[in-house]
């Protein structure tokens, strides 16, 4: 999985799946209804526990986010 910010991990899930997370004390896991493949973590749990919230996202998804990014550049030269 590849670390991400807050605003990358929720624009990578917002679709068009349906992508949901399951709460383990120490981190959510994001996953696909369905197949309940895991796309995602974050931190913390529902424990939460002090520390930074982190993102991470699976190859496929993170590339979604490069790959938005390099729209929105190109169109704004």
């Amino acid at each position: 999985m590849i670390e991400v910010s807050s605003k990358a991990f929720f624009e990578a899930i917002g679709g068009p799946e349906n992508i949901h997370p399951r709460s383990e004390p120490d981190h959510s896991a994001w996953e696909i209804v369905g197949t309940r493949e895991v796309i995602g973590r974050s931190e913390p749990g529902y424990k939460c526990t002090p520390g930074p919230k982190r993102y991470w996202l699976v190859e496929r998804f993170a590339s979604r986010v490069t790959e938005a990014a390099a729209d929105e550049k190109s169109a704004q030269e």
